[in-house]
């Protein structure tokens, strides 16, 4: 019996991109198992935004809503009026002024958008230790006791784990307060104390790994071991815009501020991809990772020993699946706090599976195809 992992990556208004290719794997379940989502996978983890998508699945929503509650409410959580200013956030930081995305304001906000969102059919707005099926995992940073909350549902009710009665809503708005964008979110510890979380992506941005080791606690059991184990770990595409030594030699304090989740996340999600591709390969597992660069930005093939050039100011960076498939040379918002990007993300995405391809199973095979490889009857 195969334990399947469904593993989602954060970046913001990105997951927008995440819930499209899941459509495609929600659409491959439903027709080769007559199965949901949270009826095929055994453990479900998601970071920040793929926190969002977690608790979703987990509330039986179909991709469908998700891909809506990006469109209709991405202008809620991401206020236009904080965006604009935040262009101006080099002055406005020099100033001591605080531009972040509200938890709660009026009915807009993360928080207040995820509570009104996050309905189970049955329980209403569930308990993390309410959710039996599938098991979640959702990461979190708690920056009192420095270190990662892995907010998990396998632990019985009655176990004294201090998380179990916080709402799922609450938990995801603390795995998606990204610093620099939200403030950091306050969970309740006991009657009288709290600890205050932020995003998980700054640990665990792609949570494939500790989905896998936290499949293994669960069925320790039952002696499960690596080979039993497949993982489908989808990404919120790639930011791909390089930076020479002078670009950052000259960003000083407020240049690193600026660019912190840019340049500190992506790279323990591209150590997470690359270590869940070894060990699944050595110990024949099964592993898929969909996921693709938003943007081309260099000229020509990487050669041994030498730099791709970087296109010109003339040309434009673009993404490659839009101009494959629709000859459109066309360059994705990498911005993951922009809700106007949504529908571009969305055809990205689309293209990508029509058209893209992945390296699976040693060796290259379309997109569609890889996906119809994973979704297996037991």
């Amino acid at each position: 019996m195969t334990f399947k992992i469904l593993s989602l990556d954060g970046g913001g208004i990105r997951g927008v991109l995440s819930a499209t290719i899941l459509k495609q794997v929600e659409t491959t379940i439903q027709e080769k198992t007559g199965q949901k989502l949270h009826e095929y996978f055994d453990l479900i983890s998601g970071t920040s935004t793929g926190s969002i998508l977690v608790a979703a699945i987990a509330c039986q929503m179909n991709v469908e809503q998700m891909i809506d509650f990006y469109l209709e409410e991405g202008k809620n959580i991401f206020l236009q009026s904080v965006r604009e200013a935040r262009k101006w956030r080099k002055l406005s930081q020099a100033l001591g002024s605080n531009l972040l995305y509200p938890h709660e304001q009026g009915e807009q906000g993360l928080a207040k958008i995820l509570q009104k969102k996050l309905i189970h059919p049955e329980l209403g707005s569930p308990k993390i230790s309410e959710i039996y099926r599938p098991y979640i995992l959702i990461p979190a940073y708690d920056v009192y006791s420095r270190n990662t909350t892995w907010f998990a549902n396998n632990k019985p009710a009655d176990e004294k784990t201090w998380y179990n009665n916080i709402e799922l809503w609450k938990i995801c708005t603390a795995s998606a307060s990204a610093p620099t964008f939200f403030p950091p979110y306050k969970l309740p510890y006991n009657e009288e104390q709290s600890l205050p979380h932020i995003d998980g992506g700054v640990s665990a941005n792609n949570p494939a790994l500790v989905a896998i080791a936290q499949a293994l606690l669960i069925e320790k059991q039952n002696k499960l071991q690596l080979s039993d184990i497949a993982v489908l770990s989808i990404g919120t595409g790639n930011t791909t815009r390089p930076y020479s030594y002078e670009d950052i030699n000259s960003w000083g304090q407020l240049g690193w501020a600026e660019h912190l989740p840019d340049m500190f996340m992506n790279p323990a999600a591209q150590n997470s991809e690359a270590i869940c591709y070894q060990i699944m390969e050595s110990t024949g597992g099964d592993y898929l990772r969909l996921d693709f660069d938003l943007n081309q930005r260099f000229q020509g093939e990487q050669q041994p020993g030498r730099l791709r050039r970087t296109l010109t100011k003339r040309e434009k960076p673009y993404n490659e699946y839009i101009k494959t498939q629709k000859n459109q040379s066309k360059e994705i918002s990498e911005e993951i706090d922009n809700p106007d990007n949504c529908e571009e993300l969305k055809d990205a995405a689309e293209c990508y599976l029509d058209c893209g391809e992945v390296y699976y199973m040693n060796q290259k095979v379309p997109v569609l195809e890889a996906i119809q490889q994973f979704i297996k009857l037991d």
